[in-house]
C-alpha cells in the first residue's frame, strides 16, 4: 500500500473534522431473504443467531448517525500549530530510517496535540466508520444498499476472491474526499483477512475472519490518517525505497494495539459484532486505540 507521502498534508488552518466527514450518503443494511441476517459462516460451534435479539429490522447508517454516536463535543477546538512537534519526531524517525521510540513519540504527540484525541480521529474518520457498518453487513450475509444499488455475498457468487474484493470496496467506498483512503482500507482488510484462495468461498467469514478482517480495516483507515497528518515529514525519508519499510512499522505497531483494543471492546467474542453494535465498537476501537498512543513513554 503506497503513502501520501508526496503529499504536504493539512495545515494548522485545516478543520480537524472535514464537512464530508459530517455528512453523505446513507448505506442500508437489511436481512437478504430468508436469514435473521447472520449467516451460518462460523465453523468453531456458533448457531449463526447473532443477531435474533434484533429480528428483521433494517438499518440505516451515515455519516451524520456516526457522529451523533461519538460522544462529548461534536466540534474540537484544534490546538496552534497543532502538527509542529509531531512532524518534527516523526522526520526524526524518518531520517534516521525506522526505530520505535521515534515512532512512539511521534504517535504520542500526534494523539494529544494534532488529532483531536481518539474522539477527533473517530470524527475525522466517519465515512470509513460508515462503509464500515456496511462491510459487517456484506459478511454477515446481509443486503446492503448504497445509492439504490444493492450488494449481497449471493451476487459475488462465481467471482475470483480479487473479483470479490474488488467489488465490495468499490461498493461501499464514499463518494466524497475519503474515497480511496476507504477503498484502500477495504482492499488491505480483505486482502489480509480471507484465505488465499483463486475462487472466492462466501463461507470464509467465520466469526474469526470477520473480527480480523475488521481489525486490518480499522488499522489501515488509523494508518492512513497518521500518513496524511505527517505529511512534509515523509520527504525526510531517503532514499524512497526506505518508505516500505517504514510504512510497514507504521502499520504493525497501530495494528497490534488495533487488535488489542478491538479484542476488549469485543470481550474476546467474534460472534458479538452486530449489525446494531458495529458502528460503536468500530468508534470505541478507534478512539481507545489513539488514546493509548498518548500513555508512550517520552
Amino acid at each position: 500500500m503506497g503513502t501520501s507521502a508526496s503529499s504536504l498534508g493539512p495545515n494548522n488552518q485545516s478543520p480537524l473534522v472535514p464537512p464530508w466527514a459530517e455528512q453523505g450518503d446513507s448505506i442500508t443494511i437489511e436481512p437478504a431473504s430468508g436469514t435473521d441476517g447472520d449467516i451460518d459462516t462460523d465453523q468453531n460451534g456458533s448457531d449463526g443467531s447473532q443477531d435474533s435479539e434484533q429480528g428483521n429490522d433494517n438499518n440505516e447508517i451515515d455519516n451524520s448517525q456516526v457522529q451523533s454516536e461519538i460522544p462529548g463535543p461534536a466540534h474540537i477546538e484544534a490546538k496552534p500549530n497543532r502538527f509542529a512537534s509531531a512532524r518534527q519526531a516523526f522526520g526524526k524517525y524518518a531520517q534516521s530510517g525506522g526505530g520505535t521510540s521515534q515512532l512512539r513519540k511521534s504517535l504520542k504527540s500526534y494523539a494529544k496535540k494534532s488529532s483531536g484525541g481518539g474522539k477527533g480521529t473517530s470524527r475525522r474518520l466517519a465515512s470509513g466508520i460508515t462503509a464500515g457498518t456496511g462491510l459487517l453487513g456484506i459478511m454477515r450475509g446481509d443486503n446492503v444498499t448504497v445509492n439504490h444499488q444493492t450488494l449481497s455475498l449471493g451476487d459475488l457468487e462465481g467471482l475470483t476472491t480479487d473479483q470479490a474484493i474488488d467489488k465490495i470496496a468499490s461498493h461501499l467506498a464514499p463518494d466524497n474526499a475519503d474515497s480511496d483512503a476507504v477503498r484502500i482500507a477495504l482492499d488491505y482488510a480483505l486482502e489480509e483477512a480471507l484465505p488465499d484462495t483463486n475462487d472466492f468461498e462466501p463461507e470464509s467469514f467465520t466469526d474469526d475472519v470477520i473480527q480480523e478482517a475488521i481489525s486490518c480495516y480499522l488499522t489501515d483507515l488509523i494508518f492512513q490518517d497518521v500518513v496524511t497528518g505527517m505529511g512534509r515529514a515523509w520527504f525526510h525519508v531517503e532514499p524512497a525505497s526506505k518508505h516500505h519499510r517504514m510504512e510497514e512499522e507504521l502499520r504493525e505497531l497501530i495494528k497490534v494495539i488495533a487488535q488489542e483494543q478491538l479484542e476488549n471492546v469485543t470481550h474476546g467474542n467474534p460472534s458479538s459484532i452486530t449489525r446494531d453494535n458495529i458502528t460503536k465498537i468500530q468508534i470505541d476501537a478507534i478512539t481507545m486505540t489513539v488514546d493509548e498512543w498518548e500513555s508512550f513513554d517520552d
